[in-house]
C-alpha cells in the first residue's frame, strides 16, 4: 500500500496476500488443496468477480481518485496501509485458526469454511489493532526495497523486524485476534445448525408426503 506507484502497489499486495495461506499451512505441516489456497488468498472485496466487472468503469475511476491522488498526497495512504495491515494480521490469524481446527483438510466441507471465513473477515472489527498497525507502517522505510527483497529472499527473514513490533505488543493484539477466531467459530456453528435444521425439515416434508 505504501509503494508510490499505481498498479505496482496492487501487484505486490496481491502477491503477498496469496502467499499467506500456503505459508501458514507449511508452518503447521498441513496440506491445502490448491483451490482452497487460492480462494483464501483472494481479496474479500474481489473486483475481478462478475459483479465487479460490471462496475469496471466506476472501479477504474475510483482507483484513480483514491490511489493516484493518495500517492501524491502520501500521508493519506498511511491510513489505507494501516487498515490493510490490520486486516492481514486478522487474515493470517484466522487462516491459522482454520488450519489448526482441521477445517481445511481434504475431505472436509472447505466451501463452508471459506464462506464463513470471508463473512467473518469482511465484518471483523479492525480498530483494536489500528494503532499498532500505524506504528508499524510509520516505521516501514524504503518499503519498495523491502518488498522486492522479500519477494526474492523470502518474506519471513526480510520482514522479521516488522514482526518484532507485533510480537512486542502481542498480549494486546492477541485479544483482538482471538475475538475474530471466536466469531468464526460462532458463525461456523450456526451455519452447521442451520443446515442441519434445513435437512430435518426436508426429511419431515418427505415423511408427510408419504
Amino acid at each position: 500500500m505504501l509503494i508510490p506507484l499505481p498498479l505496482v502497489d496492487s501487484i505486490f499486495e496481491t502477491l503477498f496476500r496469496r502467499r499467506i495461506p500456503g505459508t501458514i499451512a507449511r508452518a503447521r505441516r498441513r496440506d491445502l488443496v490448491p483451490l482452497v489456497r487460492r480462494r483464501l488468498g483472494r481479496a474479500v472485496d474481489d473486483s475481478l468477480s462478475l459483479q465487479g466487472c460490471v462496475k469496471l468503469f466506476f472501479a477504474a475511476v475510483r482507483y484513480v481518485l483514491r490511489k493516484i491522488w493518495r500517492k501524491i498526497i502520501y500521508v493519506f495512504t498511511i491510513k489505507d496501509a494501516a487498515t490493510a495491515l490490520s486486516e492481514y494480521w486478522h487474515r493470517a490469524y484466522l487462516i491459522d485458526h482454520m488450519v489448526r481446527a482441521g477445517h481445511l483438510e481434504a475431505g472436509v466441507d472447505t466451501d463452508l469454511a471459506v464462506q464463513v471465513f470471508n463473512r467473518t473477515l469482511g465484518e471483523a472489527d479492525l480498530s483494536p489493532l489500528m494503532g499498532l498497525a500505524r506504528q508499524t507502517v510509520a516505521n516501514a522505510h524504503h518499503v519498495l526495497r523491502i518488498l522486492t527483497r522479500a519477494r526474492r529472499l523470502g518474506a519471513v527473514d526480510v520482514a522479521r523486524s516488522l514482526g518484532d513490533v507485533l510480537a512486542s505488543h502481542w498480549k494486546g493484539a492477541e485479544a483482538s485476534l482471538v475475538g475474530v477466531g471466536e466469531d468464526y467459530n460462532r458463525r461456523y456453528r450456526l451455519e452447521l445448525e442451520a443446515r442441519e435444521a434445513a435437512r430435518r425439515r426436508l426429511l419431515e416434508g418427505h415423511g408427510d408426503g408419504l
